[in-house]
């Protein structure tokens, strides 16, 4: 009888942990929503190579992701040649798995994840911007990157659109806007 009491308690310490970890997990992808963002949902991996195509990536292009998740994006536009890439990422795991990810290809010096809400990001060296947000927040998203960025930069967003901005090129769901 003793063995299957200490097998319950250590069952039932482990389900606490784990219900613990779990709601800290959980809370964190909330985060986001309070602070104007959407929920993480990388970019399927078949639309990165739409979206390195519609940025046209040069060798001096300076790449911010707003809401840069798993650090995929960024680590395509470095491989597709850009010189620098910068990650915006509220979520701390998240956060956490893309440094991973960057380190991973040897890419440090090149790509930077900073966890912070895109929406206090400074933008305005961003030659390409990528991002994959939700429709609430896209019409705030246009005028910040209207206001911020410099003339000829290459927005690239993926899935929603911006209501005002005209749209150069569309290949799926995917848009590329330039700032005039």
């Amino acid at each position: 009888m003793g063995y299957v009491t200490l097998i319950l308690f250590l069952f039932m310490i482990g389900l606490i942990v784990f219900n613990v970890w779990l709601l800290w997990w959980a809370s964190h992808f909330l985060l986001p929503f309070f602070m104007g963002g959407g929920p993480y949902v990388p970019i399927p991996k078949h639309h990165i190579a739409t979206v390195i195509e519609l940025a046209n990536i040069k060798p001096n292009d300076i790449v911010i992701d707003l809401g840069s998740g798993d650090g995929r994006l960024l680590i395509a536009a470095v491989h597709a040649g850009a010189h620098k890439a910068i990650g915006f990422e509220i979520h701390p795991g998240l956060v956490r798995l893309s440094r991973n990810n960057v380190k991973k290809e040897h890419l440090e010096n090149r790509i930077h994840i900073h966890q912070k809400s895109f929406w206090h990001a400074d933008v305005s060296n961003a030659s390409v911007v990528t991002l994959y947000q939700i429709s609430y927040t896209m019409k705030r998203l246009e005028q910040k990157l209207l206001d911020e960025l410099p003339i000829g930069a290459r927005v690239i967003a993926h899935g929603f659109k911006f209501p005002n901005w005209k749209v150069e090129r569309t290949i799926e769901n995917t848009r590329l806007y330039i700032k005039k």
